[in-house]
């Protein structure tokens, strides 16, 4: 963790309403301990790390600290669950990497068809009911027929 880290985290104690004593008293941590994480000198304890960001009210880790998946240099940061599926991934025969990928990419394919109708305004229109004049018994029929799937087949 860098200096970043430390400076976040004093930042986020600080938005969040609370002196350092106030948060060393309530964890039972020494003082000195808490002022080195906030000066970068040490680093808290992935569980300690978590309590903290629970009292500050933090609801997404990754981004209070910066990560938005990506090094330095541009490249893809993958996660432990992503690296143990590329692992996995190696493992497997020409057919097996090539039936993933396939899979992977009608998946890709869904998801991004997904977004674009969330992202659009559609407004189903039924030819049946755009007859401002139609009576219940036509709207019934038209549904049926709309229903009937032999006609279909």
């Amino acid at each position: 963790m860098t200096k970043n880290f430390a400076e976040t985290l004093k930042e986020l104690r600080i938005n969040a309403g609370y002196s350092q004593k106030q948060v060393y008293e309530m964890f039972n941590i020494r003082q000195s301990t808490f002022s080195a994480w906030e000066t970068g000198r040490a680093e808290p304890s992935a569980d300690m790390l978590l309590k903290l960001c629970q009292l500050y009210k933090v609801t997404d880790i990754f981004t209070a600290f910066g990560y938005d998946g990506y090094n330095e240099d541009g490249s893809i940061k993958l996660n432990l669950k992503e690296q143990e599926l590329i692992k996995k991934y190696r493992t497997l025969d020409p057919f097996g990497q090539e039936t993933v990928t396939i899979a992977v990419g009608r998946e890709s394919d869904r998801t991004e068809q997904i977004a674009a109708l969330e992202n659009h305004s559609f407004e189903l229109l039924n030819a049946a009911h755009q007859n401002p004049g139609a009576t219940s018994e036509d709207l019934q029929y038209d549904n049926d027929i709309m229903d009937d799937d032999s006609e279909w087949e």
